[in-house]
């Protein structure tokens, strides 16, 4: 065994043809689908009102949406229908790109989630999230409201009372910023489905302008039902045509169809702390891209070997795993499916490393 390991060791061709190999592969798994401009999959539906999202697609408000009254409460209607059941995606998302103000309104496995952070999972202790499950079914219609009293906040379903959450209030405020439509503005999340219509209030809802609110949705456009409550912006998506959608409340900014899709906010190396999660499926992609660079760090070490920087190996293949990953992440920050992280760059090295100090320990046996 290791007379094999050494004449392994020792044909520089060799390491060379499975490093590219491992190179390649890498490179692939990491910058797939190699879309850096892909096509906006948000279009109008044929012969009614609204926007069909069949893939990734996006809507952007031309400026940033205002509430007036920032401190009432508020209230948010959605009129949709959903072509996923089990998925984790982003409806619906106000954020203020120059601080930490955002609200997030997603579909999470047949629930709605709605939370003040990035996280799309449901179970996390913190009080900046609601979540309700079992309201979208596939293919269904679903009219959502969203509203919040000096009490709490209430989610209704089809003018049906569905949950109500004591400790959680949305404000007008909470309403105010960058709007985006089918994704959210700061990862990949990409909704599928048709939204028929969106209103936003800067006032609670009661239960009965709910019900009539949602009995007035009678025909394909919504008729905007009379009642104390008066939307400050409000979306029926009737326009069929061109790459703008406009708000019933002409002081609301109009929606933009962009030609491409893309992630308007996306972080590029963000800190490591920043997306830390205590989930399996975060700490699952941790040790994957730990062990997806240990072949990487062993072919490199022990070419590096064979040269005259053989003195230097492990730490000549730390550095490069380390600008090979950094490369990577920099690439991915343009590819609107990936994430572009420091996590990685750490553990992607620490990958590097290991599979150095294998070879290298392989070697002196």
């Amino acid at each position: 065994m290791t007379d094999l390991l050494r004449y392994f060791f020792s044909q520089k061709k060799l390491l060379v043809i499975l490093f590219l190999f491992v190179f390649a592969g890498i490179t692939a798994a990491t910058l797939w689908p190699f879309d850096f401009f892909p096509s906006n999959g948000a279009n109008w539906i044929p012969n009614r009102s609204g926007i069909h999202f069949s893939k990734p697609g996006i809507l952007v408000g031309a400026s940033p949406l205002l509430a007036p009254n920032p401190g009432n409460f508020g209230s948010v209607e959605l009129w949709l229908r959903s072509d996923e059941t089990w998925s984790s995606r982003c409806i619906v998302a106000l954020y203020d790109p120059s601080s930490s103000h955002r609200l997030f309104v997603r579909q999470w496995n047949g629930g709605l989630l709605v939370s003040r952070d990035f996280s799309r999972n449901p179970d996390s202790t913190t009080p900046q999230r609601i979540y309700t499950k079992r309201l979208f079914q596939r293919g269904a219609p679903l009219f959502l409201t969203i509203t919040s009293g000096t009490s709490g906040t209430t989610i209704y379903a089809n003018g049906e009372q569905k949950q109500f959450f004591p400790n959680f209030q949305m404000r007008a405020g909470d309403l105010s910023g960058q709007l985006v439509l089918g994704t959210s503005p700061v990862d990949f999340s990409p909704w599928r489905g048709d939204l028929y219509f969106l209103s936003f209030y800067a006032s609670a809802l009661s239960p009965e302008e709910v019900r009539l609110h949602y009995d007035s949705i009678s025909t394909t456009n919504f008729v905007p039902s009379p009642g104390p409550a008066t939307p400050f912006a409000q979306y029926s998506f009737s326009e069929s045509s061109g790459r703008i959608a406009h708000s019933y409340v002409t002081s609301a900014p109009d929606l933009q169809i962009p030609k491409e899709f893309s992630v308007p906010d996306k972080p590029i190396l963000q800190p490591p702390l920043a997306r830390y999660e205590t989930t399996l499926a975060y700490y699952r992609d941790a040790v994957a891209n730990v062990v997806g660079f240990v072949p990487f760090g062993f072919l490199l070490c022990a070419y590096f070997s064979n040269t005259r920087f053989a003195r230097f190996a492990i730490f000549c293949t730390f550095l490069s795993g380390a600008l090979f990953s950094f490369l990577i992440e920099i690439a991915q920050a343009y590819i609107p499916q990936r994430d572009s992280g420091l996590n990685d760059v750490i553990t992607n090295s620490l990958g590097a490393l290991l599979g150095a100090l294998l070879a290298r320990r392989l070697q002196l046996r």
